[in-house]
């Protein structure tokens, strides 16, 4: 009993789907549709002679079948839009025509209205959507920019002849970290499932000078390191965390380029090429 009420209840869900996913200019046929159809089924009821008692009183009462066919459309047209002024008064069988009416009118404007409401819902989740992703955009972008900050303060001590501390150490591995983040977090900007936010070309192309100058910076400040005699191979932790970064941008950057709209093969390979230029520094410096 339960499954055949589910059954029921999955068909009709299914009915009313396919009903909000038809057009405006469909619904508004049906309704016209369904306007035509009870007129004819008013005019029938009071012309039919046996069965004349049981249309509409005053089309009944009109001779002449044009004016009674242009009363039952306009008493279909009343009924359908709930207006009601009392001038025509359905009998007998017409009586449950007109109630039949009134129901069907009623749950194709409801259908009408669920659609609009869900149009304007969606365009504003679209909005959302495409502001949420703009701040995830711009929160990328300056996030490589805050570490190639924190780079640029080490490569600037080192150049100095200053000895890093612990605390240069760990601002060294937090970088690491949010840049493994950051990177990770860009192929999700051309997500099948996100259908709400497209990335442009334009912006796709200032996410590639992000990450290329984040990559070129970490190369530059090895090489500063290695220039000034720190010992940068010999901590584990920030080593550890340089290695996981190198792996990230190996994993994430073959699945941007393959889900990235835009022919930019040569920036994707630069991107690579200074993943392999950091590595080659550590393979140097072991």
């Amino acid at each position: 009993m339960k499954e055949q009420k589910a059954k029921h209840q999955a068909i009709h869900t299914r009915c009313f789907e396919v009903l909000t996913d038809l057009s405006y200019s469909s619904l508004f046929l049906i309704w016209t549709g369904l306007v035509l159809l009870f007129a004819f089924g008013y005019f029938f009821f009071a012309t039919i002679g046996n069965i004349a008692n049981h249309g509409p009183e005053v089309l009944v009462n009109n001779e002449n079948p044009i004016h009674r066919l242009l009363n039952a459309l306009y008493f279909s047209i009343i009924t359908a839009t709930s207006t009601g002024y009392g001038d025509i008064t359905p009998r007998g069988i017409s009586k449950a025509l007109a109630a039949l009416q009134s129901m069907s009118a009623l749950f194709v404007f409801a259908i009408f209205v669920t659609k609009l409401v869900a149009h304007r819902q969606e365009i504003a989740l679209r909005e959302v959507h495409r502001l949420t992703f703009e701040d995830v955009f711009h929160n990328i972008r300056e996030g490589l920019f805050v570490v190639r900050k924190d780079f640029d303060g080490l490569i600037e001590k080192v150049d100095a002849k200053e000895e890093l501390v612990q605390e240069d150490w760990d601002t060294l591995i937090i970088a690491y970290k949010q840049t493994q983040s950051l990177i990770a977090e860009i192929p999700d900007f051309y997500d099948s499932l996100n259908h709400l936010y497209t990335l442009d070309s334009r912006r796709e192309e200032m996410l590639h000078e992000a990450v290329h100058r984040t990559l070129h910076r970490i190369n530059h400040m090895l090489d500063a390191f290695s220039k000034n005699g720190i010992s940068w191979i010999d901590n584990e932790r920030s080593m550890n965390e340089l290695q996981e970064l190198m792996n990230i941008v190996k994993t994430a950057t073959p699945i941007w380029q393959q889900k990235s709209p835009y022919e930019k093969q040569e920036a994707f390979a630069d991107i690579l090429r200074l993943k392999d230029s950091v590595l080659k520094r550590i393979e140097k410096a072991l």
